[in-house]
């Protein structure tokens, strides 16, 4: 997605794809020596690194990616804080802001962050002595796409899955949508505008890779609104749902 940013700024496209744009980069860990180390190794990874704010709380790290003039193109997140989590983190600027990667990082197994990680809209999660794939996942970040593991690093995630049924990241671009939806709230039941859309789209008979070519989303995303719509519904499958929804009016 290569947006305007409204501070005037140059979008994720930008950011990454001039070899001479520097990238704009906050980090928060609530650990001062973390952050200090954190701040030090990612400015030597690359001439383009700009750190531009270090914090120690995620509150902190939410208002500056959500402040206009603050917001940096990628922001590296602990994810184990004391005051929020680095997932809700990622969360409350994810459902707010697509031009914000997020890359989280750890000194657990990157496994036991894993689904959350991905469930929260981050682009990447690596660990935090593996600088290789922190390089990588950061320079993608600033592009707004995702890492997994065939660009180069090893075990990443998505909010929906592959062929072979691996869990995968979504770019940030996907991954709001998918939030921004998801927060939508009419009531217990009742079909968020994205949900809607799929199975509309499906009762007109396009097939999931066009539903997903005109919403801009992967197939793995249509995937995700059928299913939310089907479980409010309690439809038993999609012709099922799109019977309720003709039924009562829906579209």
């Amino acid at each position: 997605m290569d947006m305007m940013r409204d501070d005037g700024r140059s979008g994720h496209g930008a950011a990454a794809d001039d070899a001479n744009v520097r990238i704009r980069i906050g980090i928060v860990d609530n650990d001062p020596y973390a952050v200090a180390v954190l701040s030090t190794m990612i400015a030597r990874m690359d001439v383009r690194f700009d750190v531009v704010w270090t914090c120690e709380l995620g509150a902190v790290a939410i208002s500056r990616c959500l402040n206009r003039a603050q917001r940096p193109d990628v922001l590296v997140t602990d994810m184990s804080m004391n005051d929020v989590p680095g997932t809700e983190v990622c969360r409350a600027i994810r459902v707010k802001r697509a031009d914000v990667g997020v890359v989280g990082v750890t000194s657990y197994a990157v496994g036991s962050f894993l689904d959350e990680a991905v469930r929260c809209g981050m682009q990447a999660l690596v660990g935090k002595t593996d600088l290789a794939g922190m390089a990588v996942a950061i320079r993608r970040a600033a592009r707004g796409l995702a890492t997994n593991g065939a660009d180069g690093m090893d075990g990443a995630g998505d909010s929906g899955t592959d062929d072979s049924g691996a869990v995968r990241f979504l770019d940030a671009a996907e991954a709001h949508t998918l939030l921004e939806d998801t927060s939508y709230d009419a009531g217990r039941g009742a079909l968020s505008p994205k949900e809607r859309d799929v199975l509309r789209l499906y009762a007109d008979g396009l097939t999931t890779r066009e539903i997903a070519d005109r919403l801009g989303v992967g197939v793995p995303t249509v995937a995700t609104f059928e299913r939310r719509a089907l479980a409010k519904l309690g439809a038993r499958s999609r012709a099922h749902a799109i019977s309720i929804c003709v039924r009562r009016h829906v579209f």
